[in-house]
């Protein structure tokens, strides 16, 4: 009987075929097709495996399950699992064809690449290997021909097409709990295009699989109608997700309308002490409403603070884990402490054990030799019981006894995400540990704590929300290296196109003062990270500044975070090798609400950037904005100017800088900017009421100046401060009505 699988719903790309295989002891084995019906494909390959294919036919998209058992009846060294699919045609000129992956920005710097481009390992000696792609970015043993391979988590789908054609192909992961995907692609010699799909397993060569045992893979395959459009090409994919997805900690309200204030950047690094953070902890809870957490990062440990990161294995040392100096009175009494001013405890967490530390030096044989990538530290090996049950011994003490409710937890995929051959026992998929440990945590934190990735960087897997509520997506920015932000842009642009922040937030590291760039690349942070919804941490000795402007303008910024909304590009074709990045983005609401479609309130938000070394010229129209025809007034958030909006407008951006402006209506009583968050609005005739969540001392800026404002209706004093603008002390749940 034949083996391959006709996929009718796919054929304007041709005769699509799907044939399935295995790889067992480094040997591709091909089974035979025994039985198709509606559907369901049964293959055999005597005396080693049976397999069936399920395959389930929507509208434009199908969903593939595959069940594969052991019935050779001893244990098997399975390497992973194949899927041919070939045939494939996408334009009438084969060397336009080409792929995406998000992996392709994070390692290479690069958007698409033609099908036939050979990425290998030596590409990595050299980081100008190609005109235009590099790889500075890649740690070793990274580049590699597979696609999707990398340890860097990311968005689990690849698009097939044509760079002068519309339509193309999608294939996507539905599930993460054995096996991960990484691709082949190629032309075959017909000039069809050849995709192999290998089902493998993070951290193993081959995985021990015992007789009997049943090893499940669940995967989507799709059309997308515009391949030119990076926001749209995955979003049938997407769909699919939210639907099979299990209830995920990332798109519950833990981190999305509040912030954490963390130890390390802004210059602070390991130089922390009780006392020092708890000053900084009252002075934020009295002038940073939206900051409800304080995360003390690396440097707790009882370490000289230039030696490199010390987390997780800490605790191996017992009453001697925590600095003395840094914390006199022991670490429970400073999370008590912070308790007492009303904000929340978190931990940094470092996955990494330094080889000069007690843990390493008693006990080498649980760890992984992870030499080729880190020479001085290394993860513990979870294969090895007596690790996993240190582990949550670990955990134990930092989030029991040490009353910790959240957690960053930072190198800690290095154990579970790495696509070598780590483990010691191999009975065991790095995401089947990866599974235990994220549960294992999630049981110790707070039910309302938050739980943070750190590296390897995460390039927006949604299966990660399961657990985490936020996600690291680029390098630290607070340090002063302008490199590093531009790094940061570039990376999220491939994060935010998947318009999956509902399902885990973003988070682009840390806003503050931002004491190594200049105004203008400082003021470019606080816009980037305001106009993403990526502004989960803040950092900073900010009682040390009450009088800088930067502090101004960073209270402005985080006045309402409202982390994970969507943010959307305008004017960017992503395949046009001359827009190296979107340089205009934009989104549905004011900056100060949360809340869309609000009376009174801007309709769009933009922000324009400029990530070159000399000044360039921007411009853009309601239409690019997705904005109905109509009359609309414009306003500079950062200087509170205010015009009206028509035709083509235009600004000169200088060099590494940017510009934010709130797009608003001219008819009736608006309010076109804020300094605090203002949760809903009501017009009524000549008033409008708006309604305040937290206390502070705000500025509003209305287009007509208010004669009269009451709150809890109650009239109200108020100082004018500029043209249609006011300043006013705003209580906690106040209800404010302007006349």
């Amino acid at each position: 009987m034949k083996s391959n699988i006709a996929l009718e719903p796919f054929s304007r790309f041709g005769n699509v075929m799907l044939s399935p295989y295995a790889v067992i002891d480094g040997n591709n084995v091909y089974p035979v097709m025994t039985s198709a019906d509606r559907g369901q494909y049964d293959y055999v390959c005597d005396g080693l495996f049976k397999e069936s294919i399920y395959i389930e036919t929507c509208a434009g998209h199908i969903r593939c399950r595959r069940v594969f058992e052991n019935i050779s009846g001893k244990t098997m060294n399975l390497n992973e699992l194949g899927m041919t699919l070939a045939n494939l045609k996408f334009g009438s000129v084969a060397r336009d064809d080409f792929f995406y992956h998000n992996e392709n920005p994070r390692i290479y710097e690069v958007m698409s690449f033609p099908i036939d481009y050979k990425r290998t390992s030596a590409d990595a000696k050299d980081t100008n290997f190609d005109l235009q792609a590099g790889n500075r970015w890649a740690d070793p043993g990274v580049v590699c021909e597979r696609i999707g391979r990398s340890p860097y988590q990311p968005f689990p789908a690849i698009l097939l097409g044509n760079y002068q054609e519309k339509a193309g192909l999608v294939h996507g992961t539905l599930s993460q709990r054995v096996f991960y995907h990484n691709y082949l692609v190629n032309h075959a010699n017909d000039s069809t295009v050849k995709l192999e799909i290998f089902s493998s397993f993070k951290d193993l060569a081959y995985m021990e699989v015992a007789p009997g045992r049943v090893l499940t893979d669940f995967w989507y395959l799709g059309i997308t109608e515009d391949v030119t459009d990076l926001e749209t090409i995955f979003q049938g994919y997407a769909d699919v997700l939210r639907e099979i997805l299990p209830p995920m900690y990332g798109a519950t309200k833990i981190n999305r309308d509040n912030m954490v204030w963390g130890s390390w950047n802004d210059g602070i690094y390991r130089h922390i002490t009780e006392e020092m953070i708890l000053k900084e902890a009252r002075y934020l809870k009295a002038n940073f409403p939206t900051v409800r957490w304080i995360q003390v990062d690396d440097g707790y440990a009882n370490r000289d603070r230039e030696k490199s990161a010390h987390g997780l294995g800490c605790i191996y040392e017992g009453k001697d884990a925590i600095h003395p100096e840094k914390f006199p009175h022991g670490i429970r009494h400073y999370t008590d402490e912070l308790r007492k001013i009303g904000l929340r405890p978190a931990i940094w967490i470092g996955g990494f054990c330094p080889k000069d530390t007690k843990i390493y030096q008693e006990k080498p044989e649980w760890f992984i030799d992870y030499s080729y990538r880190v020479p001085n530290s290394a993860p513990l090996d979870v294969s090895i019981p007596e690790v996993r049950e240190y582990m949550t011994h670990a955990l134990d003490v930092f989030c029991g006894e040490y009353g910790f409710e959240a957690v960053k937890h930072d190198f800690w995929s290095y154990a579970f995400e790495d696509s070598h051959d780590l483990y010691r026992n191999k009975d065991k998929s790095g995401y089947e540990y990866r599974d235990w440990w994220l549960k294992e945590m999630r049981k110790r934190i707070a039910s309302d704590g938050y739980f943070q990735t750190g590296c390897d960087i995460v390039m927006g897997n949604p299966f990660l929300g399961q657990y985490f509520t936020n996600y690291r997506y680029g390098i630290d920015i607070g340090g002063g290296n302008w490199d590093f932000v531009r790094t940061n842009y570039q990376w999220g642009m491939a994060c935010f196109a998947t318009h999956t922040n509902d399902l885990i937030v973003p988070n682009s590291d840390s806003v503050g003062l931002f004491p190594g760039l200049n105004d203008t690349e400082a003021m470019f942070c606080l816009n980037y990270c305001l106009v993403t919804h990526t502004m989960v941490e803040i950092a900073g000795k900010l009682s040390e500044h009450p009088d800088s402007p930067r502090l101004a303008w960073l209270k402005k910024t985080v006045c309402n975070p409202n982390n994970g909304q969507d943010v959307y590009f305008a004017k960017y074709n992503y395949l046009d090798p001359a827009q190296k990045y979107p340089a205009i983005l934009y989104f549905n609401t004011g900056h100060f609400t949360p809340a869309e479609n609000q009376e009174g309130f801007p309709v769009r938000s933009v922000g324009l950037f400029n990530l070159e070394d000399e000044e360039i010229t921007l411009s853009f129209n309601v239409t690019d904005l997705k904005l109905p025809a109509g009359k609309y007034q414009i306003t500079n958030v950062w200087t509170d100017e205010t015009q009206i909006l028509e035709g083509e407008f235009t600004v000169k951006v200088p060099a590494h800088g940017s510009c934010l402006y709130a797009i608003s209506k001219t008819e009736g009583l608006q309010l076109l900017d804020a300094n605090i968050r203002v949760m809903t609005s009501k017009s009524c005739g000549n008033s409008l009421e708006l309604v305040f969540d937290y206390a502070a001392e705000g500025t509003l800026h209305f287009n007509k100046m208010p004669e009269s404002i009451l709150i809890n209706g109650e009239k109200t004093q108020f100082t004018i401060v500029g043209e249609n603008m006011v300043k006013l002390a705003i209580p906690e749940k106040a209800v404010m009505t302007v006349f």
